[in-house]
Parts: C-alpha cells; structure tokens; sequence
C-alpha cells in the first residue's frame, strides 16, 4: 500500500532516473537547435554587413581599410561622403553586430583578399560557424571559397556597384558633352566652367547632381589648347582622387570640329552669297576690309574656330583655313581645296 505521506524512496529514484533518461535525450536537440538559431542569426547580420558595406562604397567610393575595419559602418573613419552608419535595426546594438557573430567571435575582415577561385570578392568577411574555428582561410593567406567546414563567408565585390554608377557618370558626361559642343558653336571656345553652361545650355539638375559623377565628386573642364582645341570632361571616377587622366578616372574628350564645321559653312554660305550677288565689288584679298566693302556684319569676320576667314580674290571665294588654321594646308579647308 502506498504511503499516504508521499512517494517512497524507490519512486522518487526511478523518477529521478526518467528525468535524467529525457535530459540525456533531448539536450543534444537543445544544443543543436541553439547553434542553428545561433547561425541563423549570423547569417543575418551578415547580410545586414553586406548591405553597409555597400552603401559605404557608394557614399565614400571604396571600402572601409583593413585598419578601420568593420566599425567604420558605425562609427565615420573620416571617409569623404560618409553618412552612416550603415547597419541597425538587427537584434542587436550595431556596435556589437559588426563586431562579432552570434556565437561570440570576431569577424575576420580581409581587403582585397587572395581567393580560390582568384578574384571572388573585393573583400570578404568570415565567421568561423558553429565550431567557433576559422578554416577556410586567413587573412593574409589563401581563402577557399568551397572548403569544407562550416565557416560563414561574406563575399563582397565592387563591379556591379561601379558598372551602375559608370553608366550614370556616362550619361552625365554625355549630356556636358552635347551643350559643350553647342557653346562652341556659338562663342568658337569652350565653355572654361561648367557654370558656363549651365546658363543657356543644359540643367544643372536637382541639387546640381548633373553637374557631379554618381561617386558625388564634381565633374571637371579641361582643353588642350591645341589646334584644334580638345575639350575633356572628366570623372575622378570610384576612388576620387586625381589621376591625371589615367587609372580609374573617366574622361570623355569632345573634338571641336563638329560644331565649329557646322558655324563655319554658315558663315561661308552667307558671305559667298553677297560676294556673289555683288559682281562689280573691288576685292583687296584681305576678308576683314572686304567684308566692310560688301557690307556684311562683323559677326561674319571669323570662323567656327575664332580664326579669321580668308578671300581668294583671284577666283572670288571666301574660305576658312580649317581646324589646323593654315591655308596652305587645303585639304581640311573649307571648302575643300580652296587656298590662297
């Protein structure tokens, strides 16, 4: 008979020994479930890391060094367009998220790292996984992309971030290019500041953006000075800095002769026509005295190149010395053939 007073001693053992039996049971599944909750979570984060990282790269056109590390997503390194930080929201404070994974470690950040496959990534950041041991790599060293392990790896590349963006800075530079060559048609020089442009030929744009390349660096005027004048309209490009034309600045050069060739047979057009309605005309071979003579406005003096136009007396044609601006030279007269 049962004691009313409670379990006997040999019940109490036998439950102790079936609580220990489910402990033994299920605290493989506890600890299990709890790494994969852990991973999950740091897969998470790690694509909240990815996502700042690439929105760094656009706002400051690089990736945060080796030195500032993942905290430059939180806390501003000094980087030009930095307007973090870059990740937030998640479980847990930013601060803690970029540096660490959800099984206590910290993540190992490689710039520009050496990969297997070559060239997989810009950057790569790693999670050593449940094990809490890295071994797919080290920084410094060769990373398997596809090693066996359970490290969580971050891969991070700037090509479709730049193609994006070199497709807009060309657009922009396109655009520049278009009311570049419509100055020059009416001034016979190219505009020395975007500013000048912006008055009667193109939009600056919300904010002035058509006048910046999509890295947020302002877009610069340059010409050669030759004969005939080059424009370049140039991009610092993804690391805003000064190449000289060269590395990874974009420069779009626009020639002169287009628009100047369209002024110039404008202009010719219109003078040949009184020339020749006006038979009787003593000519002196210099246009500037016969231009007068003919009574013809000032505005016709010169070429599309600023260059004054010229008279062949002798056969009555009025021309223009051409880009190069040296008669002798007929072949790129206008009209071609013509000289003195």
């Amino acid at each position: 008979m049962r004691n009313s007073q409670g379990f006997t001693l040999l019940e109490i053992v036998i439950a102790v020994a079936i609580v220990a039996l489910l402990a033994g049971a299920t605290a493989p599944l506890v600890f299990k479930e709890l790494q994969q909750a852990r991973e999950e979570a740091t897969l998470k984060e790690l694509a909240a890391i990815k996502t700042g990282l690439e929105d760094f790269f656009v706002d400051t056109g690089r990736f945060p060094s080796e030195t500032e590390g993942l905290t430059a997503l939180v806390v501003d390194p000094g980087a030009g367009g930095w307007a973090g930080p870059y990740v937030g929201g998640g479980s847990r404070d930013p601060a803690t998220e970029v540096l660490g994974d959800a099984f206590g470690n910290s993540y190992l950040y490689d710039l520009a790292p050496i990969t297997n496959p070559a060239g997989a990534a810009d950057l790569l950041v790693a999670s050593g996984g449940s094990d809490q041991s890295i071994s797919f790599g080290a920084v410094g060293g060769t990373w398997t992309i596809a090693g066996n392990g359970d490290d969580l790896l971050l891969l991070v590349s700037s090509g479709s971030l730049n193609r994006d963006k070199n497709l807009t800075t060309r657009e922009r530079l396109d655009t520049i290019a278009e009311a570049a060559r419509a100055f020059f048609a009416d001034n016979a020089a190219w505009p020395a500041t975007l500013s000048d442009l912006t008055v009667d030929y193109m939009d600056a744009g919300l904010d002035g953006e058509s006048l910046i390349d999509a890295w947020n660096s302002s877009l610069t005027l340059a010409s050669d000075g030759g004969t005939p004048p080059v424009l370049s309209i140039i991009s610092l490009g993804p690391n805003r800095t000064d190449n000289s034309g060269g590395g990874d600045d974009l420069v779009l050069q626009v020639s002169s002769i287009p628009p100047a060739r369209q002024t110039t047979l404008s202009r010719l057009e219109i003078a040949q026509t009184a020339l020749n309605s006006s038979p009787a005309t003593l000519l002196t071979g210099v246009w500037a005295n016969d231009l007068a003579a003919l009574g013809l406005s000032s505005a016709l003096a010169n070429d599309g190149w600023g260059h004054p136009l010229q008279i062949n007396a002798a056969s009555r044609v009025v021309f223009s010395s051409g880009p190069d601006n040296n008669a002798a030279s007929i072949n790129d007269n206008l009209p071609k053939g013509v000289g003195p």
